[in-house]
């Protein structure tokens, strides 16, 4: 298993350039909805892409459920993001709500309206200039009991808080454990507000993804 990190502006001031050497990628918070994009974004993916381009980076978004999709592919595709250029892995797009709050309960009172809003983000994104393969990111919960649904051609990235991987859920088969939301730098799983990440694979698997060829 390969080690990663997922940031955003609340690790602002992290230093990129002088992460661990065992970090093999780093996901990072490019946008939200359809207008929120977040403050750190470019100099987090900038730094890597110049200092520490062996480390893959995976751009993210976090989707709003009550927002149309086409609205939020275009704030996602507006970043300028290059998905084919070397060491730019797929899309990551967050599909997520709190247990018991108003966005969960939402989804499930609206649960076609809701896929349906994800469908037309993905082809939206593919269709003008984003990649073409999307990595589904989703806790063990709202798949099974909140959205209910998968999605084909799709990369999966499964936060489940334990100790060893979880078991696979029908329909979603996973590449990507998100294993802690408390973590540190250094692998502590606890004292920390880092999320913690493995991609369940050989180090040729991420490459492949982000286009790096040795």
């Amino acid at each position: 298993m390969l080690r990663g990190i997922d940031i955003s502006h609340y690790q602002d001031g992290l230093d990129v350039a002088g992460l661990p050497h065992d970090i093999a990628f780093v996901s990072i918070k490019a946008t939200q909805g359809a207008t929120i994009q977040d403050s750190e974004f470019q100099d987090f993916y900038h730094t890597l892409r110049d200092k520490r381009p062996e480390i893959v980076r995976i751009p993210y978004h976090f989707f709003s459920w009550q927002t149309d999709g086409v609205a939020q592919a275009k704030n996602i595709l507006s970043r300028g993001i290059g998905f084919t250029k070397p060491g730019t892995a797929p899309l990551m797009l967050d599909l997520e709500a709190d247990s018991d709050s108003a966005d969960e309960k939402y989804v499930i009172h609206n649960r076609q309206v809701c896929i349906g809003r994800v469908n037309d983000f993905i082809n939206y994104f593919k269709a003008n200039g984003g990649s073409q393969k999307i990595i589904i990111y989703s806790n063990d919960d709202f798949i099974k009991n909140v959205i209910c649904h998968t999605w084909p051609d799709t990369i999966f990235w499964v936060a489940s808080y334990q100790k060893n991987p979880p078991p696979v859920i029908p329909g979603w088969p996973y590449k990507f454990w998100q294993y802690s939301q408390f973590g540190q730098l250094n692998g502590t799983t606890t004292g920390g507000h880092m999320d913690l990440d493995y991609f369940l694979g050989t180090q040729e698997e991420l490459n492949a993804l982000a286009n790096i060829t040795t």
